[in-house]
């Protein structure tokens, strides 16, 4: 959110009048284009075109994944990231099913690296914000 918005939390997003800024066909625009009842999206070619519509037509809103937007925010004196998630990157990891001992394998290892700490690691070594380990 730009600074000074009115906007405090993510269900007042949807609202008469808030333009949004996303990178066309990202995951983002897809479900926001489903959800959004009064709010306007503003597309454009990809997420550093989004972030400069959003300063160059000073629109309410800017859409992305979390990382970024936190990026964002830092450039950008007085604004902010709201709280929580208007939806998720879930990421996963499987093989087929006549491959048991893979899956277990598998399960196994990426319960080890989360128990470990070693993803937990591995986001800060990397500078990763905005982002949980799921439990």
């Amino acid at each position: 959110m730009p600074a000074g918005s009115k906007i405090k939390n993510i269900a007042d997003v949807d609202r008469d009048g808030v333009r949004i800024a996303v990178s066309a066909r990202s995951a983002y625009d897809l479900y926001l284009s489903r959800t959004l009842k009064h709010a306007k999206l503003e597309r454009v070619e990809g997420i550093d075109a989004s972030y400069d519509l959003f300063l160059k037509n000073h629109l309410e809103a800017l859409g992305g994944l979390k990382p970024r937007l936190v990026s964002d925010a830092e450039k950008l004196p007085g604004s902010r990231v709201l709280d929580g998630q208007v939806t998720g990157v879930q990421q996963a990891c499987g093989t087929t099913k006549n491959r048991v001992a893979g899956a277990k394998y598998l399960h196994e290892f990426i319960e080890d690296a989360k128990r470990s700490g070693l993803v937990k690691k591995t986001i800060d070594k990397h500078g990763v914000r905005g982002v949980t380990v799921a439990p």
